[in-house]
């Protein structure tokens, strides 16, 4: 299983994935020598000086492991959150490689070196040496964590709106967010404004001097910003990916209601007692009744309580069924 996609995650448009092939490329790299080899090479560090404890011991203290277990949990972590949704926010690169390979370096190496240094002074120097290697890997990692995030985002280009990425344009005294489904936005002239507005609400957006507009059902918003003309371009290119991905979603969910009102329609539930068998539909009304020729002997009282015990167990039956679909509809529409 590949740790980060060689392509843009959440993208179909291949005129997109080519524009940013050679951006995606650099970031890629970058992402994986800070979130994925400079870590496990952190942890590496701490098993070695785990190793160191023994030499010269007999038995191996079971405490002098424990740093390098830290360390190991900590490249884990990191390597899941990564792979699970870190792709999706570039911001969070940064902070999560350094609270992960810091935590690699408090609970892993340095307690690691002063452990082998106390149960091994004769490798004083080979432990000086890999604590300085975890120090530099840790530092490295968060260097290069950042320029991953400069490297897709920097610069922000057209293609950029077309992904699931958030985009940040700083100006003087603002910040702009463009999310997957709103724009946020903090001023600070004189006073700090903080207001975002969901596309959901957006109608149109225009540009005027050193701001774009939000034209909105309720009222407009008038945003500040650099460059109005760019800005205005990506969020226009987001918008449109949005509503995009909105008519493929709801059309999924309508094609998956179609399904379930199907399976629903052919819900039956039976039950069979003294020759009797009942048949009911999802509503529970009865479709069919089957009669044995033996229930000619049958006392009316007895074969009336038959008939009823089926028609309940069927809609039992029928309920059960219903139950399994609806919740089987309710978990695959939590998994997209």
């Amino acid at each position: 299983m590949t740790l980060i996609p060689r392509s843009i995650p959440l993208i179909n448009d291949p005129q997109v994935v080519h524009a940013l092939a050679a951006r995606w490329r650099r970031t890629r790299t970058l992402l994986l020598l800070s979130a994925g080899v400079l870590p496990v090479a952190i942890g590496i560090v701490c098993v070695v000086l785990a190793g160191m404890t023994s030499a010269g011991q007999r038995i191996m203290p079971w405490w002098s492991a424990i740093p390098a277990v830290a360390a190991a949990a900590c490249a884990w972590a990191l390597l899941s959150w990564l792979r699970r949704n870190g792709l999706s926010d570039p911001h969070s690169w940064l902070p999560a490689t350094t609270l992960m390979t810091g935590a690699q370096l408090v609970l892993g190496v340095l307690p690691g070196s002063g452990i082998a240094l106390r149960l091994s002074p004769g490798a004083a120097i080979a432990v000086k040496a890999l604590c300085a290697a975890g120090v530099l890997g840790a530092g490295s990692a968060s260097a290069l964590a950042r320029m991953a995030h400069r490297s897709l985002l920097a610069t922000p280009v057209l293609e950029l709106g077309s992904t699931a990425f958030p985009l940040v344009v700083a100006g003087d005294g603002s910040r702009v967010v463009i999310g997957i489904d709103r724009i946020d936005w903090t001023t600070r002239g004189g006073s700090r404004v903080d207001a975002g507005v969901s596309f959901v609400r957006i109608r149109r957006v225009t540009a005027q001097a050193n701001a774009i507009v939000l034209h909105t059902a309720s009222g407009s918003w008038t945003v500040p910003v650099a460059d109005p003309a760019s800005v205005l371009a990506l969020l226009r290119r987001r918008i449109e990916w949005w509503e995009e991905r909105r008519d493929v979603a709801a059309e999924r969910e309508e094609r998956r209601y179609r399904d379930l009102v199907g399976l629903l329609a052919a819900v039956s539930g039976e039950a069979k007692r003294g020759g009797v068998r009942v048949s009911v539909d999802s509503n529970g009304v009865t479709t069919g009744i089957t009669l044995d020729p033996a229930v000619r002997d049958l006392d009316p009282d007895v074969l009336a309580a038959h008939l009823m015990a089926c028609v309940h167990k069927a809609r039992s039956d029928a309920r059960r069924q219903v139950e399994d679909l609806v919740l089987d509809h309710a978990a695959a529409k939590a998994s997209h």
